[in-house]
């Protein structure tokens, strides 16, 4: 039955053991798919269940954009998805900047002396340089820096696995700025099959600076989020 299931989803079977067994989690195209199969909702795949009389979580517009979207093509989805990525880092930045006027003077317990922090968003779910990591929907926490980043960030991201390495170290936490486009050459985050990489962009293909890996083969659905401006090392804290 699971080999069944997995062939209606158009899923490879370990895939879909590996939902069950919590090594991944499914995007929400996945998900809306195995509840049109199952004849549920979303929300009761999930276990989500509002208290009767309670209003939704999503506006009324939100569910109408949501509609829209799965009219799309797939160039459609795309490009929503590149505007909804740029405007949200915008947006988020924006937020941290209104709450704490971007930098904000404070004295230094060590030296005795005002030093300037500035506040900068930053996401804990890591990114990969390796196999892959499912894209997830984690809203950033604000951190202060004790530097200023680089120009054009728009916030900070950990790399997870060693397929960057000796550019990007597992574990390094990166300046990333949002942007739908970079050039073939620079490194950046991209979205591709419900995943998350951190990789060079090449001629059709993702590469890995560790040879141990080879060149990851660009799919049609894959979208650029971000640019790598470099590492936000001890210096900033």
């Amino acid at each position: 039955a699971r080999k069944e299931f997995a062939e209606k989803l158009q899923l490879p079977y370990t895939t879909l053991r590996n939902y069950e067994t919590n090594q991944r989690e499914p995007g929400h195209k996945t998900l809306i798919n195995m509840a049109s199969i199952l004849g549920v909702t979303v929300d009761d795949l999930v276990g989500y269940h509002a208290k009767k009389g309670s209003a939704s979580q999503y506006s009324c517009e939100a569910l109408q954009l949501a509609q829209d979207y799965e009219v799309l093509d797939t160039h459609g989805k795309k490009m929503v998805r590149m505007v909804t990525d740029e405007e949200k880092a915008r947006c988020i930045a924006l937020k941290v900047k209104r709450e704490h006027a971007r930098s904000q003077t404070e004295e230094s317990p060590e030296f005795g002396e005002e030093r300037t922090l500035h506040y900068f968003p930053m996401y804990n779910s890591p990114m990969s340089a390796g196999t892959g990591l499912m894209a997830g929907q984690e809203f950033p926490e604000t951190t202060p820096l004790v530097k200023k980043p680089p120009e054009g960030a728009s916030y900070i991201a950990p790399v997870s696995g060693d397929s960057m390495e000796p550019t990007y170290e597992d574990g390094d936490l990166l300046f990333i700025r949002a942007t739908p486009q970079i050039e073939v050459g620079q490194v950046g985050v991209f979205l591709m099959d419900g995943q998350q990489w951190v990789k060079e962009l090449g001629d059709g293909v993702l590469i890995s600076h560790n040879e141990e890996y080879a060149p990851i083969p660009m799919t049609e659905d894959i979208i650029c989020q971000g640019l790598v401006l470099g590492v936000c090392d001890e210096s900033y804290f």
